[in-house]
């Protein structure tokens, strides 16, 4: 890839990771305070729980999403952007417009979903992959 689409890539990064912060500090703004339930109802205070979590939660995925942003950032810089993790195959710049944080090729990530919605439940799918290589080596 080149250092102009390297570029190009960094920009939209960092245009999602403001747009991401920007809105974290807003939900978080508008988050109801803990122990703010002075002359309200139980109804009124289960309600801001359930609000006070849900901000909570969707900061959390703000959380991971923003790991996402600082690793895509990590891996423009070190040349490694655009290679799948997994194979080392060169992923689509397709993928990459859409999915800018992608580390894996379609071939990859199919065969994660695979591996997850077969082994859902199981609490390790590394092992269940490793499981099944192993089996379709028997099977040769």
């Amino acid at each position: 890839m080149t250092r102009k689409e390297l570029d190009v890539f960094k920009k939209q990064v960092l245009n999602e990771k403001v747009l991401l912060l920007q809105g974290i500090s807003t939900k978080m703004k508008g988050s109801p305070k803990t122990g703010d339930h002075e002359g309200e109802d139980v109804c009124d205070i289960a309600s801001s729980d359930r609000d006070r979590d849900l901000t909570l939660r969707l900061s959390e995925r703000g959380r991971d999403k923003l790991k996402q942003i600082e690793e895509a950032l990590e891996r423009i810089e070190d040349g490694s952007f655009g290679t799948c993790d997994q194979c080392e195959a060169k992923i689509p710049k397709g993928r990459l417009k859409v999915m800018p944080f992608s580390t894996t090729c379609v071939a990859c990530k199919s065969k994660q979903e695979k591996y997850r919605k077969l082994y859902e439940g199981a609490s390790d799918y590394a092992l269940a992959r490793d499981l099944d290589t192993d089996i379709s080596k028997e099977e040769e």
